[in-house]
């Protein structure tokens, strides 16, 4: 329906998109079956996840150890400014101190940089890596939303890979669509209960039930654009409420930008011409989520009073400190940011190991 309503609107970036998830057997994982779901986890282990592919062969070379259950509390540095130790409760309610040469935090876009502020020192009052001010700022989410279609005979959206259609076209920056940047549409299919939670969260009656009892007659997209990272729209440290070993929890603020709402709205609007183009009776607009693809809140940048990461991921501050996750981005640009995390991730290794040869950090 997806493709067939594209080619109605006369879209030409239409594709099964880039996923990492296994067409063939590869690396001892197997192939896709096709069965669906897949927000519930791969039942084949087709789909990436570094939980069963980086990290056992990682914990096979002997060189490293994961300890689960952990939950850190703050990281330390010496006389000199340079981050020493890291501090964490273990899965025991014991609280341990780990030295460290080199520390890399990747709790992404909240707790990254509440772990950083929570990190405060006398000789930096501020937060860790935090000079510029920019620790938590500039939070981001994608825009998002999603478009489903109901049509009068069965179309099992449930079945086959999820988001295994992308559109392109819409991605382009075109102000004179009444925004700037842009957003892809990607197919969408959520299981009953995930259904029930977002087609519109806290809605009830008939309207509400009939779309669910038409279930297997729907299709669905996803939004997915480029929201305005805003100065405002951050990440502090709650002055009331604590977490269960005393430290001050994320406050998360955010706003949407005109710019999200005019791109959000003609999102909506195409899907709907998308959907009617291939007969559906009927077009259901949903909130956006109330998060997803959290990014920013520890930018990168060239200059130091800008942001608190270099190009490596390597604050500008503490030079043997790195963030290694989504916090880094600048913009979240109109696609999905793992592939783009993982890249980032392994450009950094490769530098913090020459770094680490070369006896400079």
């Amino acid at each position: 329906m997806f493709k067939a309503g594209a080619d109605k609107l006369g879209y030409k970036e239409c594709n099964t998109g880039h996923m990492a998830i296994n067409s063939v057997e590869r690396d001892n994982r197997n192939s896709c079956q096709q069965t669906g779901f897949c927000f519930q986890g791969c039942k084949w282990g087709a789909k990436w996840s570094t939980l069963y592919t980086e990290i056992p062969k990682g914990e096979a070379t002997g060189k490293m150890e994961v300890r689960p259950e952990s939950r850190v509390l703050r990281i330390e540095h010496d006389d000199g400014g340079k981050v020493s130790a890291v501090v964490y409760v273990d899965k025991d309610g014991n609280q341990q101190r780990q030295k460290a040469r080199v520390v890399c935090v990747a709790g992404n876009s909240i707790e990254s940089p509440r772990l950083l502020l929570n990190s405060a020192s006398p000789k930096y009052p501020d937060g860790l890596a935090n000079s510029s001010g920019q620790v938590g700022r500039n939070y981001m989410r994608h825009v998002t939303g999603s478009v489903y279609g109901v049509f009068e005979k069965p179309v099992h959206m449930f079945r086959g890979t999820t988001m295994a259609g992308v559109i392109r076209d819409e991605g382009r920056n075109d102000p004179s669509r009444g925004f700037v940047g842009g957003y892809e549409l990607e197919t969408l299919s959520l299981g009953i209960p995930f259904m029930a939670a977002f087609l519109d969260p806290g809605a009830w009656g008939r309207s509400f039930t009939s779309a669910m009892d038409d279930y297997p007659n729907m299709a669905g997209m996803w939004i997915v654009g480029e929201d305005m990272p805003q100065e405002r729209n951050r990440v502090t440290l709650s002055p009331t409420v604590k977490d269960k070993f005393g430290l001050p929890v994320a406050d998360v603020h955010f706003d949407d930008h005109p710019n999200d709402v005019a791109m959000r709205n003609h999102a909506y609007a195409q899907g709907k011409k998308l959907y009617e183009s291939v007969g559906a009776i009927r077009t259901l607009p949903t909130p956006p989520y109330p998060s997803t693809h959290n990014l920013g809140t520890n930018r990168m940048s060239e200059k130091p009073r800008d942001g608190v990461v270099n190009k490596w991921g390597q604050t500008h501050d503490i030079k043997n400190l790195f963030v290694s996750d989504g916090s880094q981005f600048t913009t979240g640009g109109a696609e999905n940011p793992t592939l783009t995390i993982v890249a980032l991730a392994i450009r950094q290794a490769e530098y913090i190991a020459a770094q680490m040869n070369a006896r400079a950090i």
